[in-house]
């Protein structure tokens, strides 16, 4: 049976996340999260998705008893940085990390560094500015993915060249691995 995919998009309601280079994270993520909606869509997968409007807080309630512990939640965020140098893509793991989640950042990052973003990592929450991530505490395959720093121009420039490619590859990730 088939794993269920749930894709967030970072920030949302009243909460726009970071902004750069004339972006705001919460646009950003709801429109690459779309992305692959459509992109799954396409080879016949229908995601469940959060609301455009929610708060994480909002979100998180409305995940609770639509998961199972073999399904798979993505929440789609952009890094931030004063440094206007910090590039690159990351994916954050649960400091517990299943083999499964490992593989899957693995996957996942590949998508961005196959098409230029610097390979930043994996890294458990605990590692993260804030050091526990309530996205994390899901008892299901779980990852976050910060798919380059809106404050960096090379980054927002690679992002916007290539979203349509890095919406397919991410889709086709998610497709293969929702059937491991």
């Amino acid at each position: 049976m088939a794993r269920k995919i749930i894709l967030s998009a970072g920030h949302g309601g009243k909460d726009p996340g970071a902004s750069g280079n004339g972006y705001i994270e919460r646009d950003l993520a709801i429109e690459f999260r779309d992305m692959v909606v459509a992109e799954l869509q396409k080879e016949g997968i229908e995601p469940l998705t959060d609301s455009n409007t929610n708060a994480l807080a909002q979100t998180l309630a409305w995940l609770r008893g639509k998961f199972s512990k073999r399904d798979i939640l993505v929440d789609i965020h952009w890094n931030a940085s004063a440094n206007a140098e910090a590039k690159g893509s990351e994916i954050i793991v649960p400091d517990n990390a299943s083999q499964f989640e490992m593989e899957l950042a693995k996957s996942l990052l590949k998508v961005f560094t196959s098409v230029g973003f610097k390979d930043r990592g994996i890294r458990p929450e605990k590692l993260t500015a804030r050091r526990s991530l309530a996205w994390m505490k899901a008892d299901a395959e779980t990852v976050l993915v910060e798919k380059g720093f809106i404050t960096n121009l090379m980054d927002i420039k690679l992002y916007n060249a290539n979203k349509w490619g890095i919406a397919r590859g991410f889709a086709k990730v998610l497709k293969s691995k929702s059937n491991e």
